[in-house]
């Protein structure tokens, strides 16, 4: 039997498969059969590394410089968009400006189509370029303006703070300018706030504004009694003392069950949430009968409320020694404002020994007194304050 030529067998097979089993005329030129684009490892970018606008980068093999790449939104619109790059392990394209919301991805090619498994989750952010906000602090009454491009008509300012009540966020409608758009503050805000533009279910954080306070403001449930040296920082001493004048630091113990540590400015806060936490610990841990049910200066500092005409705020603390010595130093404008402190010794967070703790004399009018005491054999005022 003889035997094909290598080459020739390989072409007589080629041709098999080329015809199938239906005959082919020696005129027939074969034509390439377009199939679906193939591609593997393909990954979506995340939500966080999607700006409408921008660039975004799909990873995966297969990809070709002849694709088309196509968004599909729930409704089952479909909008091609650009093709920046294409390389052996991903492609980029550029995702509109208008985008937002769930997308499929589909790659064209050659009029075939394939769908990319997973969701492209596009942000729904207000797309507004070149954004500069003010650096200066900003009078509570005074306008906002915004350099910036892609402001319209019925967009509105959201201004929200941590140390506002939860939830409280305050609204001003945007007046577009040449330059951008301007709001006006609205009433009861202070201190440094984020802004959010809306434009119905669109957002975008355009950054800070820094609303400035003064000695004596009332705002955010008392009456403002320091502030930083920008006007953006400070603290708020609550309309009156609280509790029964004569309250208990809390049990002497040891040295070493000294937890609130902090004396300066700033420290309050931290103070009390520690000694509050070690108080009832002990109590817990030691079942001392003549603590038990006993509320400790710094627990009902820690308990007080204010309502102010935004909400009610319930983040008030046992203020440590300066912050306490800060408020004497301007009682007397504090009693102009309508704050009324009882002449009393008015306790501070800040421990000293195991057994001491510092005070703050509020019988002097201006001599200043802040020494050491028994925290469980003195009993005397509490007197909340907050920051901001």
């Amino acid at each position: 039997m003889k035997m094909l030529p290598r080459v020739l067998a390989l072409y007589v097979l080629a041709g098999v498969a080329a015809c199938g089993l239906n005959a082919c005329d020696d005129d027939d030129t074969a034509v390439a059969v377009p199939v679906a684009p193939i591609l593997k490892e393909v990954t979506l970018p995340g939500e966080k590394d999607i700006v409408p606008g921008g660039e975004i980068r799909i990873q995966g093999l297969g990809f070709s410089s002849e694709d088309n790449v196509i968004l599909i939104d729930a409704s089952g619109k479909e909008e091609s968009i650009p093709v920046s790059e294409v390389t052996d392990y991903h492609i980029k394209v550029i995702i509109p400006v208008s985008a937002g919301g769930d997308y499929k991805v589909a790659i064209e090619r050659a009029g075939k189509r394939t769908v990319l498994s997973g969701t492209l989750r596009v942000p729904m952010i207000v797309p507004l370029t070149d954004v500069v906000l003010p650096a200066a602090a900003i009078a509570r009454d005074g306008k906002v303006s915004i350099q910036g491009k892609g402001f319209a008509q019925g967009d509105k300012a959201v201004l929200f703070s941590g140390f506002y009540p939860a939830g409280v966020e305050f609204e001003a409608p945007l007046t577009l300018t040449p330059e951008g758009a301007e709001f006006t503050l609205p009433a009861n805000t202070y201190g440094v706030n984020s802004v959010i533009i809306e434009r119905g279910d669109r957002k975008s954080n355009i950054g800070t504004v820094t609303i400035a306070t003064n000695v004596g403001d009332r705002l955010g449930g008392g009456v403002v009694y320091w502030v930083d040296g920008n006007k953006a920082h400070g603290f708020i001493v609550n309309m009156t003392n609280i509790g029964s004048g004569t309250d208990q630091f809390g049990p002497e113990r040891d040295l070493s069950d000294k937890v609130a540590f902090g004396s300066d400015m700033g420290t309050g806060k931290d103070n009390t949430d520690k000694y509050v936490a070690k108080y009832e610990s002990l109590v817990e841990a030691n079942g001392w009968p003549e603590w038990v049910g006993v509320r400790v200066a710094a627990q009902i500092a820690r308990d007080n409320s204010a309502t102010a005409p935004e909400g009610v705020y319930t983040d008030w603390f046992l203020p440590s020694r300066q912050e306490l010595i800060e408020v004497f130093r301007v009682k007397k404008l504090l009693a102009e404002k309508g704050v009324s402190i009882a002449p009393n010794n008015y306790w501070t967070s800040t421990e000293d020994q195991g057994w001491s703790a510092f005070y703050v004399n509020f019988y002097e009018e201006t001599n200043l007194i802040s020494e050491i005491c028994s925290k469980s054999g003195w009993k005397i005022g509490v007197l909340p304050v907050r920051s901001y």
